[in-house]
């Protein structure tokens, strides 16, 4: 028995949208800006560089060198475990990559704002 035949018959009852209507979506995805929270993957550069282009490929860059960024202050407990250690590193860690990841979609934002108004 397929495993898949209830899915399988389900799906054939469901609305088929039209060729004219996928086109028209694919068009609106393609002309949407991602979202905010979309960072485009880097290309790394020399030295350790992350550059980060404009999702709508027009030419601007924006540069992040991850390795400058200073974890800032470790806190422990006098009788600190493990446990303790871990949680402090995973916290840092991630306020670090927060930051980071607030940096670049902020240098996205602007761009948008005075290259591509209204996008």
């Amino acid at each position: 028995m397929d495993d898949f035949a209830d899915i399988e018959a389900a799906a054939r009852h469901l609305p088929q949208p039209s060729i004219q209507e996928l086109l028209r979506l694919r068009r609106e995805a393609e002309n949407s800006p991602p979202p905010l929270t979309t960072v485009p993957a880097p290309v790394h550069q020399r030295g350790g560089i992350l550059r980060y282009h404009c999702p709508l490929a027009c030419g601007w860059t924006h540069d992040e060198n991850p390795g400058t960024e200073l974890p800032g202050s470790l806190l422990l407990p006098a009788d600190f475990t493990s446990a303790d250690l871990s949680d402090a590193l995973t916290s840092m860690a991630e306020v670090r990559h927060n930051n980071y990841r607030l940096r670049i979609e902020q240098a996205i934002a602007d761009h948008f704002a005075e290259r591509h108004p209204g996008r």
